[in-house]
């Protein structure tokens, strides 16, 4: 029989457990004010505190009563955060990762800052993060400081949809982003390719209350010279609004269209309103005069920068320290045409100099350039910098697979450098679908022997051509580098190879593979399938029925049909 419970009863078990709970809040609290205080009041805090235990005690709601606490010391609330993580194992959530952040950025110690919030911005969704940081600022007048610094990081990592989503936010709860903080959001959408979604955002900031700055309005006119606008952008420059930034702007987007008048014009007003243009700026004009061939301007304005000191009088003293600076400008029509005088005058040019010229070549997607420099390196076995190569290797990847493209791919993945695995693979394809299986073989094993492992669709196409053409030698080779390597082929390219091992009878071998698969988790359904079938027709029974049996521990157990016929081979 149940017992009824009395109403006293119930009352005096709500009163124990309000005084249960008070009792845990008093003790958290002052175990709070302990920590705090030697925190605060020791400067050797760390053994005081390894006395505590608090592996098993400390929680992120108790971490937050404690930065509360000692918010007015942020240094010694970052070494306590830091301690605690690597000493004590604490594992702080979202609400305590943006506790200390803001506290750091109330402090202006931005630098510390910037680290651990690029530990949550890829792992936790923008609206989340924002959310924690408003109730991080509760009662501290941090929020303008900290919504600059939220808008500033997703922007300045590419993140610009969570960056629009945080300015909506912040509008909403009634506050302004800086100027500082939405040039940082419109420098990251004037990256991307979507110049209206630029516009949209410049309109909604300035509907804010946002005053354009210099570097605001240098935004805007690179803006108006990706659409081509110039006349917009010489009109700013009409109604006052001007920098030597935003003339640079104007002057290499004309110089790009060839119209060097125009330019020669522009850089004429710089000098009548006191601004001195800079090597950059006669580098552009230079650089479009050298890719239109405007052999009148390009004396004009070397004669013009040798005058104002931007180049030596004699150039061919310092043609490397030319050469690298109009690369790292991005000019490399006029970086070219130094490296022919150069050449021409049978000057010998650092390797570093061939190697900025090979990068911008590759980077500006002129192929012919490119490969010629590589060539020209490789003959004179000059040393070039990785990032050099690798801009090659990018380069040759997006190309069609000509029998260069091939060759010089090969090259650079035999000097070690490798290339994105999804512009190798999609060559591998190209050639595996011309029936260039030669040139396959050679750049997969290359490939392997430099430990690069293309997709599972390029180890596939050629496994299945070794097994089609009866070379399972050459596949059980791969298959061997490969294992070296501690990788593994794709279920798909396994259950090809042991097919190809049970039609040359080659039993050992297919268990060995079997075994290898298993060791890995690479089995299907497929793959028990093809063994038992395979064993069974070599009658070797006890085997399959020993893989038949683990087969059905694992879940793995075919259709009725496919099993009935699979069972048949035991008969």
């Amino acid at each position: 029989m149940l017992l009824r419970k009395s109403p006293l009863f119930l009352r005096k078990l709500s009163s124990l457990t309000t005084s249960l709970k008070w009792r845990n809040q008093v003790k958290q609290n002052q175990l709070v004010s302990q920590i705090s205080s030697i925190l605060l009041q020791r400067n050797n805090w760390i053994p005081l505190l390894r006395q505590l235990n608090l592996s098993l005690i400390l929680t992120p709601n108790l971490f937050i009563q404690i930065l509360c606490k000692t918010k007015e010391k942020p240094e010694i609330s970052l070494d306590f955060f830091n301690w605690a993580k690597t000493n004590v194992g604490f594992e702080p959530d979202l609400k305590s990762h943006c506790k200390i952040i803001q506290i750091l950025v109330e402090y202006q110690l931005l630098k510390p800052a910037r680290p651990l919030f690029d530990s949550i911005i890829r792992s936790e969704p923008a609206s989340d993060v924002f959310d924690s940081m408003v109730e991080a600022c509760k009662g501290r007048d941090s929020h303008s400081l900290v919504f600059d610094f939220l808008l500033e990081r997703y922007s300045g990592k590419g993140l610009v949809f969570e960056a629009l989503n945080i300015f909506k936010k912040i509008r909403v709860l009634g506050y302004v982003p800086s100027t500082r903080s939405c040039n940082a959001l419109l420098d990251a959408l004037q990256l991307t390719d979507d110049v209206k979604l630029a516009w949209k955002f410049y309109a909604a900031a300035v509907r804010s209350g946002i005053i354009p700055d210099s570097f605001s309005w240098s935004l805007i006119v690179r803006l108006l010279c990706r659409e081509g606008n110039l006349k917009s952008a010489v009109r700013l420059l009409n109604l006052g609004i001007y920098s030597a930034a935003i003339y640079n702007l104007i002057i290499d987007c004309y110089c790009k269209n060839g119209n060097f008048s125009t330019a020669v014009d522009l850089l004429s007003e710089m000098h009548s309103k006191n601004l001195t243009p800079g090597f950059g700026t006669y580098s552009s004009i230079l650089d479009g005069a050298c890719k239109f061939g405007d052999a009148g301007v390009i004396e004009m304005i070397t004669r013009d920068m040798v005058a104002r000191k931007l180049l030596p009088a004699v150039p061919s003293s310092n043609y490397d320290q030319i050469i690298q600076n109009l690369c790292s400008l991005g000019k490399i029509y006029a970086a070219e045409m130094f490296f022919d005088k150069a050449r021409d005058e049978k000057i010998k040019l650092r390797d570093a100099s061939c190697g900025c010229l090979l990068k911008a070549f590759s980077k500006d997607g002129r192929v012919k350039k490119a490969i010629s420099m590589y060539s020209t390196i490789s003959e004179r076995g000059i040393t070039v910098d990785r990032s050099s190569i690798f801009a090659l290797a990018d380069l040759i990847c997006k190309e069609e697979p000509s029998e260069e493209v091939y060759k010089l791919l090969k090259d650079v993945v035999e000097r070690g450098f490798n290339p994105c695995a999804l512009d190798v693979s999609k060559i591998i394809g190209t050639l595996s679908n011309e029936g260039r299986w030669k040139e396959v073989e050679d750049l997969v094993t290359v490939l392997v022997e430099k430990g690069f492992i293309p997709d599972s669709f390029c180890c596939c196409s050629l496994v299945e051509h070794y097994c089609s053409d009866r070379r399972i030698d050459l596949a059980v080779t791969l298959h061997h580098k490969i294992e070296k390597l501690g990788r593994c082929f794709d279920v798909t390219t396994y259950n090809l190879l042991l097919n190809g091992l049970f039609v040359e009878r080659r039993i050992e071998e297919a268990t060995r593979v079997f075994d290898y698969m298993r060791q890995h988790n690479v089995v299907t359904t497929d793959s028990f399938s093809i063994m038992i079938r395979g064993l069974c027709h070599e009658k070797e029974l006890r085997k399959a029925m020993v893989i038949h049996d683990e087969m059905l521990r694992m879940g793995l157990k075919p259709d009725k049909a496919t099993y009935k016929r699979l069972i048949s081979g035991f008969v």
